[in-house]
């Protein structure tokens, strides 16, 4: 199983709160210990920089550096984790022009193209709330085969193979 997360997922690693996660630090910890056979998690490095810019908006309320300091901490656990692979959506010529493929048909998110584009690029599974975008990738030739899911299925499908490599 191999799925690339859309930067929702990240967020509460940075302090930032996102509703309906359910299981997320189960999830999480087994995640970065990789104690889910088969399991690859894909982070493109769009979403590095998406956390940041919710760390910097939550700083500009509050002027308090320990926010901003979230991200160079939770960084090495990120990057240390033998499950996660770090992706650059820029660098890869096929994602870099499946990201302006889904610019063309109407997505005006940039970062938001680049990581579909990933999942793509990658042929993963898209894990991401955003359903405009998914229906833009529906439109798409070059994306309309990429499986997406949300969290209620991720957590669905992660709670039970947890479940089923417990058993055995």
């Amino acid at each position: 199983m191999k799925f690339l997360f859309d930067t929702t997922y990240i967020l509460p690693l940075f302090g930032l709160k996102i509703k309906d996660l359910s299981n997320y630090s189960v999830i999480t910890n087994h995640i970065w210990y990789k104690t889910i056979p088969d399991l690859e998690v894909i982070l493109p490095t769009i979403c590095l920089t998406e956390a940041m810019y919710k760390l910097i908006q939550e700083y500009k309320k509050k002027n308090d550096y320990n926010i901003l300091k979230r991200y160079s901490l939770t960084i090495p656990t990120i990057l240390s984790s033998p499950n996660l692979k770090v992706f650059d959506p820029q660098i890869d010529p096929i994602a870099s022009n499946i990201a302006m493929l889904i610019r063309h048909m109407g997505h005006l998110d940039i970062q938001d193209c680049l990581i579909a584009a990933s999942a793509t690029a990658l042929n993963c599974i898209f894990l991401t709330e955003d359903i405009e975008l998914t229906k833009k990738m529906q439109d798409l030739p070059e994306t309309k085969e990429i499986k997406i899911c949300n969290w209620k299925k991720f957590n669905q499908i992660i709670m039970r193979t947890i479940k089923d490599s417990s058993t055995l």
